[in-house]
C-alpha cells in the first residue's frame, strides 16, 4: 500500500537555517523539493555563500582524506561508545601525523601479498627443472637461462639450437629433458657478455623463460629454491606484524569514522540550501512528510531553534506530485523489488505489492509441483538467504520471494504426487490427491485458465476502482462494459462446455452484445474497432495462463526422461545421470516459471489498472540504498 503525502512548508529566521536543516537532516522524514518547483512559493532559491561554499570544499577534501585511508585498512578502526565529539582540526593532524606510516605499512603489505601469491608459481617452475640441474656445470664468466617448451611442439627446441649457434658463434650448450609429460625443460649456458643478446632472441621467440624474483636472480637454480621455500614460510609472519602495526596504529582512531559520517552528513545540509527558498531575513524549506510522521516532525521543529520556526502542512493539491512511498508487511516487502524494476506506481495509484505475494509464488508453486523439487529449492534459498540476510539487496529478496515458491511448489508435489518426477511412485508408491499431471490434462488445461479468468477479472476490477477514484468517466465505462463482456463470454465458454446448464449461453450472448455496444460507443470514432480488439485482448490474457500448465507438464516429462534414462543404467551411473538431469530440470523449474510468473503479472494483470511513473521517496538524511524507505520511516508498519 502507499502512505498518505502531507506537503510541509518550513519557516524560519536564517540565523536560524543551520540548526533547523541539521534537525530535519537527523530525522529522515523529509523529501525536499526545489522551491522553484513548488507552485505555491514564489521566492527565488536561497543559494550557498563564499562560507559556505568554503566549508562544502574543505569537508569534501577531508573526507575523501579519511575515506581513502580508511579503505586501505584490512578492518576498520572501533567506534567509540558513545560516539566522541569530533574536532576536525584534531583529525587533520591525525591524519598528517600517522597517515603517512599507515600508508607505508598498507604498501610494504600489499608488496608481501604479491610475493605470496607470486612465489608458489616461481617454485613449482624451478621444482620441474630440477632434474636437469645435476648435468649442468657452469664456470666462471657463464650465466645460465632456464625455458619450458610445450612437448607438442618438440621443433622449438631445434629452432632454438640453431639460433643461439648463429648468435653465438657455437660458445654456448643447451641441456634439455621432459620434466613432465606436457613440458620439455631446457637450460642454456653462454657467455655472461651476451646475456642480453640472449634475452633478446628469447623475448623475439615467445618462450616461457624462467623468470626468478629480483632477490633471488644471482642465486644459482637448487639454491635460489630453497631461498624462495623459505621465504614463503617467512611470509605469513612479516605479514601479521604489519597488520598488528596499522591495527595499533588506527586503533585510538574510531573518531574518523564518525567524523566520516558526520562531514557526509554536513555536505549533504550544505548541498540542500540550493533548493531552498530565501527573502532578506527568512527561508522556506519545501517538501513531503509521510502523514503519519507529520506529528514527529512538528514535535521537533517545536524544539529547534527556540520553537520560532513555523510549520505549515496541507493535503496534495491538484498539480501536486508527491513522491512514492511503499508500506508492506515485511513478508511482502521483496516483491517491491519486482514494482521496481517496472516503475514504481504513481502517487494515489494501486500498490500491487501483496497482491504478487498472493499469486506469484502460487503460479511458481503450481508450475513447479515436486515435493522434492520444492524441498532443494526452500534449502537452497535458506542458505542464500542466511549469507546475504543482512546486505539488502536484491539477492536477499529473492531468497525471501523462493522460500515462499518453495513452500507452494511442496504443497502442489504433494497435491500432484510427485517426487523427483514419477521416482516417488516408483519408490514408495506416491499416489497424487488430485491428478497425475503425466495423464491429465485436461484439469491442468482448466485449471490454468480458471486462475487466468480469477486474475485478469481482478485486474479489471481494480481498473474500475481506479477509473472511479480518479474521476475518469470514460475509461470508467469502457471497464464495466468490459467486464460485462468478459463475464458473458465466460457464461458461454462454461455453458458449451457443459458446466452450467445450456440456458446461460444466451444471456451470455446479451451480456457480451451490451459490454462490446457499450466499449465502441464511449471510445468514439475509434471505437468501432478498439472495443471488439479490447474484448478479444482481454481473452487471449486469459489464455495466456495456459503457460502455468504447460510449462509445468514440460518439468514433468524432464524428470520422467531423467528417471527413464538413469534406470537403464548402472547403479552409480545411473545415479550421476539421474542427479544431473534432476538438477538441470530444477534449474529451469525456478528460472521459466519465475520469467512467466512476472509476464503474467506485467503484461495480462498490471495493463487492467497498474499506472505507473511515480517518484520514489528519498528522505532528507537517509540512507536510501540500505533498505526500502518505509522500514526506517515507518516503524510501526
Amino acid at each position: 500500500m502507499l502512505v498518505d503525502m502531507t506537503k510541509v512548508h518550513v519557516i524560519g529566521h536564517r540565523r536560524h537555517l543551520d540548526e533547523v536543516v541539521a534537525r530535519l537532516h537527523a530525522l529522515h522524514v523529509v523529501h525536499l523539493i526545489d522551491v522553484t518547483a513548488d507552485h505555491e512559493v514564489h521566492l527565488p532559491p536561497l543559494g550557498v555563500d563564499d562560507e559556505q561554499l568554503a566549508e562544502l570544499h574543505e569537508a569534501r577534501l577531508l573526507r575523501a582524506r579519511i575515506d581513502s585511508l580508511l579503505a586501505l585498512l584490512p578492518e576498520p578502526p572501533p567506534v567509540p561508545s558513545p560516539a566522541p565529539t569530533i574536532d576536525l582540526d584534531e583529525i587533520r593532524r591525525e591524519l598528517d601525523a600517522v597517515g603517512p606510516e599507515i600508508e607505508r605499512l598498507v604498501i610494504e603489505m600489499e608488496e608481501l601479498t604479491a610475493e605470496q601469491d607470486n612465489l608458489p608459481r616461481h617454485i613449482a617452475a624451478l621444482g620441474r627443472l630440477l632434474p636437469l640441474l645435476p648435468e649442468a656445470t657452469i664456470t666462471e664468466g657463464y650465466e645460465t637461462s632456464a625455458v619450458l617448451i610445450d612437448s607438442h611442439f618438440p621443433d622449438v627446441l631445434a629452432a632454438l639450437d640453431v639460433e643461439l649457434g648463429e648468435l653465438l658463434d657455437g660458445n654456448f650448450e643447451i641441456i634439455s629433458d621432459r620434466v613432465d609429460a606436457d613440458t620439455i625443460g631446457a637450460l642454456i649456458v653462454f657467455p655472461q657478455r651476451r646475456s642480453q643478446d640472449v634475452a633478446s632472441l628469447l623475448g623475439r621467440e615467445q618462450l616461457s623463460r624462467v623468470r626468478l624474483p629480483q632477490r633471488f636472480s644471482g642465486l644459482p637454480f637448487r639454491r635460489a629454491l630453497a631461498a624462495m621455500q623459505r621465504r614463503l614460510d617467512e611470509l605469513p609472519a612479516e605479514l601479521e606484524d604489519r597488520r598488528d602495526r596499522i591495527q595499533r596504529l588506527v586503533a585510538p582512531h574510531g573518531s574518523w569514522v564518525v567524523a566520516s559520517g558526520q562531514l557526509a552528513a554536513r555536505m549533504d545540509q550544505l548541498a540542500a540550501v540550493r533548493l531552498m527558498g530565501a527573502t532578506s531575513h527568512t527561508f522556506v524549506v519545501c517538501g513531503w512528510v509521510p502523514t503519519p510522521r507529520l506529528a514527529e516532525v512538528r514535535a521537533a521543529l517545536a524544539e529547534t531553534a527556540g520553537g520560532s520556526t513555523v510549520l505549515l502542512d496541507s493535503p496534495p493539491g491538484q498539480s501536486d506530485s508527491p513522491p512514492v512511498l511503499l508500506d508492506n508487511p515485511a513478508v511482502a516487502r521483496p516483491f517491491e523489488l519486482f514494482l521496481r524494476l517496472l516503475a514504481i506506481p504513481v502517487y494515489g495509484g494501486f500498490d500491487p505489492t501483496l497482491l504478487m505475494l498472493a499469486f506469484m509464488p502460487l503460479f511458481i508453486g503450481i508450475m513447479l509441483g515436486d515435493i522434492a523439487y520444492g524441498a532443494a529449492l526452500l534449502v537452497i534459498a535458506l542458505v542464500v538467504g542466511r549469507r546475504f540476510g543482512n546486505r539488502p539487496g536484491a539477492v536477499r529478496d529473492v531468497s525471501r520471494i523462493l522460500v515462499l515458491a518453495a513452500v507452494w511448489s511442496m504443497v502442489w508435489g504433494v497435491i500432484y504426487g510427485e517426487f523427483l518426477g514419477d521416482l516417488g511412485h516408483r519408490l514408495f508408491d506416491l499416489e497424487p490427491i488430485w491428478v497425475n499431471r503425466e495423464e491429465a490434462l485436461e484439469p491442468l488445461l482448466v485449471l490454468s485458465l480458471g486462475i487466468g479468468a480469477v486474475h485478469v477479472v481482478l485486474g479489471v476490477l481494480l481498473g474500475i476502482w481506479r477509473a472511479a477514484v480518479t474521476a475518469q468517466s470514460s475509461k470508467l465505462v469502457e471497464r464495466i462494459a468490459l467486464l460485462v463482456a468478459l463475464s458473458g463470454s465466460f457464461l458461454i465458454v462454461l455453458a458449451v462446455a457443459e458446466q452450467l446448464p445450456a440456458g446461460f449461453v444466451t444471456p451470455g450472448m446479451v451480456a457480451v452484445v451490451i459490454g462490446l455496444v457499450v466499449m465502441m460507443a464511449s471510445g468514439g470514432a475509434m471505437g468501432l474497432v478498439m472495443g471488439p480488439l479490447e474484448l478479444i485482448g482481454a481473452l487471449g490474457n486469459v489464455l495466456s495462463y495456459l503457460r502455468i500448465a504447460a510449462i509445468g507438464l514440460a518439468s514433468v516429462f524432464l524428470a520422467r526422461v531423467a528417471n527413464d534414462l538413469g534406470a537403464t543404467a548402472p547403479l552409480l551411473v545411473g545415479i550421476l545421470i539421474g542427479t544431473l538431469f534432476h538438477t538441470l530440470n530444477l534449474a529451469l523449474g525456478v528460472f521459466s516459471p519465475t520469467i512467466q510468473a512476472l509476464r503474467l503479472h506485467y503484461v495480462e494483470f498490471f495493463s487492467k489498472f497498474y499506472e505507473e511513473g511515480g517518484e520514489e521517496f528519498s528522505a532528507f538524511g537517509g540512507d536510501n540504498n540500505a533498505d526500502p524507505p518505509v522500514e526506517q520511516l515507518n516503524p510501526d508498519s
